[in-house]
């Protein structure tokens, strides 16, 4: 059995994109994985991208005949697999030759962690709202100012997240994330009705369990552009809303004491700004009407 369950989830791919993504799993100088690329039923033929790796017996490729979407593909990618940790590599992304390595050292010394978050680098292609907005230049300062080589205490980091109104994900995007297998199957399945909040939703549920372990100095590329899930559900404005569900849903798991009171407070100011927020823009798009 294989030490690491490397998982892509392809959906539409850019072909020299997920080359190079499954490349730089090739590269990495620990060699005890499998990769499992797992497709949600693209109408492009991305069998054809991957059969020239397919001749490595730790590689594999399956394709749904339905459509998943985004958490039911991450899910889906997962559940193939069967080794102790499990590593998610994006088909737009890149690692670089340590990453493995650095994650699983981690994992293996330290045995009350139960994942690993690695710094990375921003690549961003083109103008989307995410990258517009500046979102990527803050949560890249907060992480120099704040995210520090070692454990992530759970408690301590979950109270100073919710304080910032849970933003931004400083645990960060999949590509930089090594779980226990054990962890996933205690916190259970990504939530597949949630497009843009999914993955910070499913690091509160581990930090409610564990405590992780940052690894600092950029270990690979998370690349933005216009195509990708993340910059199509940004402009949509579906982070919003996932948010608030975060913070219910959070508030409802602590028990009883400050953590809880902080996260209730929050939850109501987000409500309250959120509400705020649509009826602006309502009251603008009547007076757009009536102009007209």
């Amino acid at each position: 059995m294989p030490i690491v369950s490397v998982c892509l989830p392809t959906y539409e791919p850019d072909p020299a994109y997920l080359k190079a993504a499954i490349e730089s799993v090739l590269a990495q100088t620990f060699t005890d994985w499998e990769l499992i690329i797992h497709d949600d039923a693209s109408k492009k033929d991305v069998i054809e991208v991957v059969r020239p790796f397919l001749s490595d017996p730790r590689i594999r490729f399956h394709r749904s005949d339905v459509r998943l979407r985004i958490g039911g593909n991450w899910n889906a990618c997962a559940w193939m697999g069967s080794a102790p940790f499990v590593a998610y590599m994006f088909q737009d992304d890149l690692w670089h030759p340590d990453y493995l390595q650095r994650s699983l050292e981690v994992l293996q010394r330290e045995q009350d962690v139960g994942f690993t978050a690695a710094d990375h680098t921003y690549l961003i292609e083109g103008s989307t709202a995410a990258s517009s907005t500046g979102i990527y230049g803050e949560v890249d300062a907060l992480r120099k100012s704040q995210m520090t080589e070692g454990r992530i205490h759970r408690e301590a980091f979950l109270t100073a997240w919710i304080e910032r109104g849970l933003r931004p994900n400083l645990i960060g995007e999949p590509s930089f994330v090594v779980l226990r297998r054990s962890l996933m199957e205690e916190v259970g399945p990504f939530l597949e009705d949630m497009k843009q909040g999914l993955d910070a939703e499913y690091w509160v549920r581990c930090l409610l369990r564990t405590d992780g372990w940052w690894l600092a100095g950029s270990l690979g590329e998370f690349r933005v552009h216009a195509a990708a899930a993340t910059a199509k559900n940004e402009e949509s404005g579906a982070g919003k809303a996932d948010r608030l569900r975060i913070f219910r849903s959070l508030a409802k798991a602590l028990p009883p004491g400050p953590m809880k009171t902080l996260a209730k407070r929050k939850l109501r100011w987000e409500f309250l700004g959120m509400m705020a927020k649509f009826f602006v823009r309502a009251a603008a798009l009547r007076g757009r009407g009536t102009r007209r």
